[in-house]
This record gives structure tokens, sequence and C-alpha cells, in this order.
């Protein structure tokens, strides 16, 4: 893992350097420093860091300009913002870097304390295991791949859910995993979605890709164990003239469909039909299958669309759950949303738990579920067996059951 630090004041500089020196994981194999963003930006035309740490007040360009300009240059490495700044200017630069398509793992408050230092290094370097730049000649490129490509991926089987658990906050049990598309390419690798899926939306294979990824869930019971598997779907799939028909005909030949998969409704689209979308919505209620809201108070008008349709879950999105530890305002919508869910009486499950903290904060408001780098990125079906071993050493090491 390379890094650099950005930052100005000389003494902050050299103790951030006498604590990457004490991390011995994850490995860091280099680090360089600059004192500005203009010198970080010299630097980085030939050194190509993994992780940023970052200050916010400097001299010469200052690091909210230094994020914007390395924004334009598709840096897809790990942020990690260090700045004495308080906590609205840190959720703003936050939501600002989540806007121009930044990876902002964390921010830390100076002085920088190492215990938080070392776990948000150990969650850069789980993403930059489950991400998906590629090397072709030694040189990191982008695929655009053209629609016949994709046909042919399809049919191959190379586009495939990878899965990532979901845990009860309680206990710590396993009780499910979320199906996250990915493109297993037999030459570049495993591939993010933001690569094939806006085509493949383009192409209208929404409903397609949900039915595929089902019979896919279905051939994976064996390594699942029974779990339950969220499938997501959007409301133009949802609304699809054939997508329950198609759907029911294979539960027909498994009858236990309804408690091996799940839905979570993204929403990516508004409701344009809300009368087809009642009568899919229905006959999926009707059949057992239950319905999840996901990416909860981000998309369009989620009180309305939770009172549209007949959710059993409420998923709280990430971008309100990665800051509740140091904003004000995340914390608040977060609790606000689970007092929600509990007078409506949804399950709530929680995306984005990537820290100890943010586990023990959930567990205290009562919060049912949890998914995020804390607990596992998502992984193959195959690998499931050795994250739940690992897994159920860590709950009992870190004591994880509530208290409560």
């Amino acid at each position: 893992m390379k890094i650099l630090v950005i930052e100005d004041h000389e003494f902050q500089r050299e103790a951030m350097l006498m604590q990457l020196a004490l991390i011995e994981q994850p490995v860091i194999s280099e680090i360089k420093t600059a004192s500005s963003g203009r010198a970080a930006l010299k630097l980085m035309t030939s050194f190509k860091p993994d992780v940023l740490l970052c200050d916010l007040k400097m001299p010469e360009m200052d690091g909210i300009t230094f994020l914007g300009y390395i924004s334009e240059l598709s840096f897809n490495g790990s942020i990690i913002i260090t700045s004495a700044s308080n906590h609205i200017v840190l959720n703003t630069v936050q939501k600002m870097c989540l806007s121009y398509h930044l990876k902002v793992i964390g921010a830390i408050s100076k002085p920088v304390k190492i215990t938080i230092l070392k776990e948000l290094l150990q969650l850069a370097h789980l993403e930059q295991q489950s991400n998906t730049t590629f090397i072709v000649n030694n040189t990191l490129k982008n695929k655009d791949f053209t629609e016949k490509e994709l046909v042919h991926a399809l049919e191959q089987g190379w586009i495939r859910p990878y899965f990532q658990p979901l845990v009860d906050l309680d206990n710590g049990e396993w009780r499910g995993c979320e199906a996250l598309i990915r493109f297993i390419h037999p030459v570049l690798g495993v591939l993010p979605p933001a690569s094939f899926l806006p085509l493949l939306s383009k192409m209208q294979k929404d409903a397609e890709l949900a039915l595929l990824s089902i019979e896919y869930i279905l051939s994976k019971q064996p390594e699942l164990l029974g779990r339950s598997v969220a499938v997501n779907i959007t409301p133009t799939t949802l609304m699809h003239s054939h997508f329950v028909d198609k759907l029911l005909n294979i539960a027909e030949r498994h009858p236990n469909l309804s408690q091996k998969v799940y839905f979570e409704i993204t929403e990516s689209d508004a409701l344009e039909n809300t009368g087809r979308a009642l009568e899919s919505a229905s006959r999926l209620a009707m059949h057992g299958f239950n319905l999840s809201i996901d990416d909860f108070g981000t998309g369009y008008s989620s009180l309305s669309l939770l009172d549209t349709l007949p959710f059993d879950s409420l998923k709280i999105d990430m971008s309100f759950i990665r800051p509740m530890e140091s904003s004000k305002t995340a914390a608040a919508i977060v609790e606000a949303c689970l007092l929600l869910s509990q007078r409506l009486q949804l399950e709530s499950v929680a995306e984005g738990v990537e820290t100890i903290a943010l586990w023990r904060h959930l567990q205290q408001l009562d919060c049912n579920l949890a998914q995020g780098y804390f607990i596992a990125a998502p992984m193959s079906a195959e690998r499931l067996k050795q994250w739940h071993n690992d897994w159920q050493l860590k709950v009992i090491k870190e004591q994880l059951a509530s208290p409560y």
C-alpha cells in the first residue's frame, strides 16, 4: 500500500509518519509527503498513491481545492481527511467528494489517533482488494464494453452476484446476504458495477439480470446454508411487464423461493406507473416475497414510496451511517429512520458499517441488521464458509454481542 500524506504543519506531518511506521497491518510499502495541494499534485505525476491522508487548511492550494482537482484526474484511491475543522465543514467536504465520485473512507479530527488511523487503513486495504481497476500492459486503463460484449458475457455467465453478508446487531448471527453484481472477466478479473451496469440498464437488461441472479443464488444454496439473499431491483424492473410472471415460473420449480430471496427496491427511478407497481408488488406479497426499501432517504420521495408499496424492511443508506460518529445531523437522521422503522414494524438494516464504533452505536439505537466492511466485503459464494468461521471468532474476540 502506497500512502501520500498532505499536511502543511511540520509537527503534525512528522507525528503521522511516526504513527504510520507503527502500523504493521496492512503493509505499507511506501510513504511520501507534501506540504500543500499544489505540491501533492506535482508529486502525483510520478507517484500513484493508494491512500491519501489530506489536510484541508493549507497554503498555496487548500485541501478542498486539491480534492476538486483530483476528481478531474479520476483518482480512484481511498481518501482520509485529516483536519482540525469543525464537523460541519468535514461533513460538507465528504458530501462534496461523494458528488465528485471520490472515495472518502473517513474524516479524522486532529490530533490523529493511531487506533482510528489503523482501522481506516484496514478499510482502505479491503476497498483496494475488492475494487476494480485492472492492469493491461502494466498501465491502468478503463474498459468500455460494447452491447455485443455484454450480451456475450451474460450468455457465458460472467456477470453474476458476489455476496455481502448481513448480520444481526444483537448477537452477530449471520442472517443473510445482499447479491451485488460483478463482471468476472476471464482476462481482466473482477470488474465493478460502474464499468458495465449503466450500459446494461440502457439496454433494458435489468429484469433479465435480476432473474439470472436468482438462478445463480439457487445454484449456490449449499454455500449460503439456507440464508436468504436480497436481490436489487429498480421500480422499472418491478413494473416490467413479464418480470413477476417469470419469477413465479421459477417459484414453481423451487417452491421455497420466497424464503431464499427477497427484493430491495432501489430509488434510482421514480414510479411512473403506480398502478403497475402496486399490481406487481401485490402479486409478490401474495406469493410470500418480502420487499425492502433500499438507500432510504436518498432517492425519489422515500416517504411516499414507503407509503405506496408493501415493504417489510428499511435499509438506511451508507451516506448517513458512515458519518454518524462525526456528524450530529447524520446521527439524527439515522435515529429518525430507526424510529420510523420501529413505528411501522419494519426490520431495519444499516449499510456502510465499517468500524466497531458504528457497530456499537447502532446496537444502542436498536437497529436490527448491519452490513459493511467491518463485517465483510462482497465475496464469491465459495468464500462464505471461511468468512463465517472467521466472523464467529471475531464476534467472540471483540465481544460484539449486545450487552443490553
